[in-house]
């Protein structure tokens, strides 16, 4: 995390540290002038972008933001720290271009994406650019989506890589951003068998006996594709599921080896089950089988100045 004084020379702000994302959000904020505008705009809750403003304020010790207009306006404080704040930003945008570019960078593709399509999706990918654009140098970062647009935003990225549905936060400007269709996978309820063959787990459960399901953690891309998978699926067959979540992870392979341990059933990419279900290690939890599709883009800027991301974006198809 980068923090940095301001010049000498702004002598009504306390000299103390601030956050360089406090910057982002506060210039985020005097361009969209709402609070709830600009949170989604910076992929953050708005309770989250309300304290980080307020800590902007503190750190400035004076009040930035004339809350009781509408829309709202900067105080005399705020239109000083913006014009800085753009500077800073910008100076800081131009330094990490120049030093991504240089000797080291040579050579380097930098892609952000969740852990699970780093497993399911990167390897093949990467091994097919290669093939068609020469050696390159992939240097791969995982995390939440709204940590892989704010990297793409702000060029630590070439390309991010994410499951798209309405329900995600995936928020990029068409204007500076563009995607393509990269590929499809389809969530499946799978569960260890029986000795006999049948699900241990075997879905709808009753009131008496849910099925022990294992749960993607709410903030998780796949557990918003689920939720809403899920909700279609009872509604179209009118068949109530009864479910009791003994085990949460972030991490689809965690919960891929907790079905294989045979402690409940979960809803798993099939290009990480497949082979277990080819082998008999895990079988459909549901019948009949059902499934709920996902599909995923690569996205990246429509300017880049990295000429192999450029190579490989043309050969991805």
């Amino acid at each position: 995390m980068h923090s940095w004084r301001l010049p000498s020379n702004t002598q009504r702000f306390q000299s103390k540290t601030v956050d360089h994302k406090w910057l982002e959000d506060f210039i985020a904020l005097s361009r969209e002038k709402s609070f709830s505008k600009a949170a989604e705009l910076r992929h953050i809750t708005q309770p989250q972008f309300s304290r980080r403003i307020r800590a902007l304020e503190m750190w400035a010790g004076s009040d930035l933001v004339n809350r009781a207009t509408v829309p709202l306006s900067l105080t005399t404080a705020g239109e000083e720290l913006l014009a800085i704040s753009r500077q800073t930003v910008s100076s800081l945008t131009d330094l990490r271009a120049r030093l991504r570019s240089g000797k080291d960078n040579a050579g380097w593709v930098t892609l952000a994406t969740g852990r699970t399509l780093a497993r399911t999706a990167v390897p093949t990918w990467f091994t097919q650019t290669r093939r068609a654009v020469g050696d390159y140098r992939l240097r791969l970062i995982t995390g939440s989506i709204a940590e892989g647009v704010t990297a793409l935003e702000q060029g630590a990225a070439d390309f991010l890589l994410s499951y798209t549905h309405p329900r995600l936060p995936l928020v990029l400007d068409d204007a500076n951003f563009e995607s393509k269709a990269f590929g499809r996978d389809e969530l499946v309820a799978v569960s260890s068998p029986r000795a006999d063959g049948s699900a241990l787990h075997a879905l709808p459960g009753n009131t008496n006996k849910p099925v022990h399901l294992l749960s993607y953690t709410p903030t998780l891309a796949l557990a918003q594709v689920l939720q809403d998978g899920i909700a279609r699926q009872v509604q179209q067959s009118k068949q109530e599921l009864h479910l009791h979540t003994i085990f949460e992870s972030d991490f689809a392979e965690s919960l891929h080896e907790q079905a294989l341990q045979g402690a409940g059933m979960g809803w798993l990419p099939l290009s990480l089950v497949h082979a277990d279900l080819q082998s008999g290690k895990l079988v459909h939890a549901s019948s009949p089988v059902s499934s709920i599709p996902i599909e995923f883009r690569l996205f990246r800027p429509r300017k880049s100045s990295n000429t192999q991301a450029r190579r490989v974006w043309d050969q991805t198809a």
